[in-house]
């Protein structure tokens, strides 16, 4: 099984090859950017998005930040050139950011506030680029279609941060398997194993929206969990490849190890995805130090096999031709390609627009952790149509608006889990 981490692509960010002076014939171009999110997601966004823009022949421009902590976003200020005036703090940060010049702003936020931040940056007719995942629950993910519907209204262009589909391993691959090279799927499993993640105790007389922001992986409010937050690239991966999403998910999980009093997430799930037509991949994610790692997907057909990013495996022991014509020219760092594939977008007026698919992706991924929560199956129309069902409105006791309030927060139970079986 190919081990494929996002990190990984940043290898060969020093590697690119030259750019060219000009794209289709224009003269340079400046675009304007702001970020709201200024963690490690969003300064990494900020660089990806200025080698795109540089290898394309252009230039991009940071003009304004935000982030919860305006102390962030005044580094990522700084970093880039940008005067520490257009830094900006707090949960309302992200207005003033809207009301800068920028025509592109970079969305890398905890994932509860993609949503309501999507439907402002289309409001003020920005181009978006939304980090996976795009929600944390049903509310969320119903919330942000409902951007995505009215981005394309307005023509605007959103790229996702589901960046395997714009990186070479994948895309000389997906043509092949779609054309029958492995035959029908039939099965698949997708792996996040991986050891524990950062842990940030809460400091004194800091308030509940602070804590939470600061330590936002370890609340599912927040996160939306392990699966949804870092096995979606995987998750997604069975969906393109296979060509649709799964209609049902069943689920079991628990929290073992994580730090005692941090944090409602589990830290292990085994999720069987079934798409219909008796296709079902399972899916495995764990976060505890100590246990073997392993991270990919795999999808077996009735002809042979694909390692999603790595080789596909005919049965017959036939040759596949891989799709080397699809990726000519593209440079090998998929975090700064889906940045070129987005700013040519906006170059040629053939604008991208991915935030159904990573929505569907995150739905998907939301399937999963619910039934591991509830021990019940749980179907993706329960999450996006069926008002009756009890998962429509399995939503987080609080909201992104709710950060802007003067008043704090509730806080949620922390130290424990969800316990299958009870509502």
């Amino acid at each position: 099984m190919m081990t494929l981490r996002r990190r990984s692509f940043l290898a060969g960010a020093g590697a690119l090859a030259t750019a060219p002076a000009a794209v289709f014939g224009q003269a340079p171009r400046i675009f304007k950017f702001a970020v709201v999110g200024c963690g490690g997601r969003g300064s990494g966004a900020v660089k990806n998005i200025q080698d795109a823009a540089e290898r394309l022949g252009h230039k991009a421009v940071l003009v304004a930040a935000a982030d919860f902590f305006q102390e962030k976003a005044a580094a990522v200020c700084k970093a880039n050139g940008c005067d520490e005036k257009y830094a900006f703090g707090g949960a309302g940060g992200y207005k003033k950011v809207l009301e800068s010049d920028a025509e592109i702003v970079l969305l890398a936020t905890p994932p509860i506030f993609r949503p309501l931040h999507l439907e402002a940056c289309v409001k003020a007719g920005k181009h978006i680029f939304a980090e996976k995942p795009i929600a944390t629950d049903a509310a969320g993910l119903r919330h942000f279609l409902k951007g995505v519907a009215e981005a394309k209204a307005k023509n605007l262009s959103i790229l996702s941060g589901t960046l395997h589909r714009h990186s070479n391993r994948f895309l000389r691959q997906i043509g092949p398997v779609q054309n029958g090279a492995i035959g029908r799927i039939l099965a698949g499993q997708v792996y996040r194993c991986q050891g524990g993640i950062w842990v940030r105790p809460r400091r004194e007389k800091e308030s509940n929206a602070a804590y939470l922001c600061n330590n936002w992986y370890h609340f599912w409010e927040m996160s939306g969990d392990q699966i949804t937050e870092q096995a979606i690239h995987e998750i997604d991966l069975a969906n393109w490849f296979i060509g649709r999403f799964p209609k049902t998910a069943m689920a079991i999980g628990a929290r073992h190890r994580r730090p005692a009093g941090i944090g409602d997430i589990y830290d292990c799930m085994a999720i069987d995805y079934d798409y219909g037509d008796s296709v079902h991949v399972q899916t495995i994610g764990r976060h505890i130090s100590g246990c073997s790692d392993r991270v990919g997907t795999l999808l077996v057909g009735s002809e042979g096999e694909v390692a999603c990013g790595g080789k596909i495996t005919r049965f017959d022991g036939k040759e596949v031709q891989y799709d080397e014509e699809r990726i000519k020219g593209r440079h090998e760092n998929g975090l700064i390609m889906e940045h070129c594939d987005f700013l040519r977008g906006l170059l040629d007026g053939k604008l991208i627009n991915e935030g159904e698919q990573v929505a569907m992706s995150t739905a998907t991924t939301i399937m999963g952790t619910f039934s591991a929560y509830s021990g019940r199956t749980v179907r993706l129309s329960d999450l996006l149509t069926n008002t009756e069902s009890e998962f429509y409105n399995m939503n987080a006791g609080f909201t992104a608006a709710d950060f802007e309030r003067t008043d704090d927060i509730p806080m949620p139970a922390e130290g424990v889990g969800a316990v299958p079986g009870k509502a």
